[in-house]
């Protein structure tokens, strides 16, 4: 079974993949669910519902299927074309504004050659829309690249703390030369920000944080180092606690301690707001 795209009229994204899988002579049929496939679309849904995902404005188009698998959205879309599946952890689906494309992460693992991503992101850049890029510092060659080519309209930086825990935070070592080294490109990007997430953790001794103040503010001082500048948009994120892990949130009293270690190093350090936090 051949290529099946399903479009929507007046989908910019749409068109953008129609443009991708042209120019590069790929086969494929082309279903427009509000027009002639509307039906088509409804029983192709309900045969593989589980696998596609309807987000607060509906379902994201568009849809490719291959025949083995159901890919939703720009990103993902440009992405298996490019490289099959060897970008398939750097693309998620995600709920992006209009004009933007958003769930390019370079987080996940190692990737030795930027030349695919690149070309993803160079093609979606050439077609008008602006890219939103996600890192925790992995990866800085292909984020020097990026930024070199000016592909970068806003730079979402996770920081987990100092480059010591991230094998132990995010399952992965990353070198801290790679992580001053991706902190010092930020600032290429139009619009950029700095989160540290914070969050209960079960230890040997009880309940616990994934990261003390001391530790955080290890991290904000490697992004004055990598910088060379005080003043960047940094947020403490508090995330809750496991699902049935019986730990309570962190308090505001809590979280005004990390701040007050941060802003020794980022002056601009703010706490996320959440509903959630006892103390507020």
């Amino acid at each position: 079974m051949g290529n099946t795209l399903y479009t929507a009229t007046g989908c910019a994204r749409c068109r953008i993949v129609v443009s991708f899988m042209d120019d590069r002579d790929i086969a494929y049929e082309k279903t427009d669910i509000l027009a002639e496939g509307k039906e088509r679309f409804k029983t192709f849904y309900k045969e593989h519902r589980p696998k596609i995902t309807r987000g607060p404005e509906g379902i994201e188009f568009p849809i490719l299927f291959t025949g083995d698998a159901v890919i939703q959205g720009l990103g993902r879309i440009l992405a298996r074309l490019q490289a099959e599946d060897a970008l398939d952890a750097f693309v998620s689906p995600a709920a992006s504004p209009p004009g933007w494309v958003s769930g390019l992460d370079l987080s996940a693992r190692y990737l030795p050659d930027e030349n695919d991503f690149l070309a993803v992101v160079r093609f979606i850049k050439e077609n008008g829309l602006k890219v939103q890029l996600d890192t925790n510092g992995r990866n800085p060659h292909v984020l020097a690249a990026l930024v070199k080519e000016n592909l970068c309209d806003k730079i979402v930086f996770t920081l987990h703390g100092p480059a010591a825990r991230y094998k132990d935070l995010t399952g992965l070592p990353l070198e801290e030369s790679d992580l001053i080294q991706s902190l010092s490109l930020i600032t290429s990007a139009a619009d950029y920000n700095i989160l540290l997430p914070v969050q209960p953790v079960a230890t040997i001794q009880g309940p616990g944080v994934s990261i003390t103040p001391e530790e955080a503010a290890g991290a904000a001082a490697l992004v004055e180092k990598a910088t060379g500048s005080k003043k960047h948009p940094f947020l403490i994120q508090p995330l809750a606690p496991a699902p049935g892990s019986d730990l309570e949130a962190l308090t505001l009293p809590q979280l005004f301690t990390y701040r007050t270690q941060c802003r020794r190093f980022m002056v601009r350090a703010e706490i996320i707001k959440q509903h959630s936090v006892p103390g507020g």
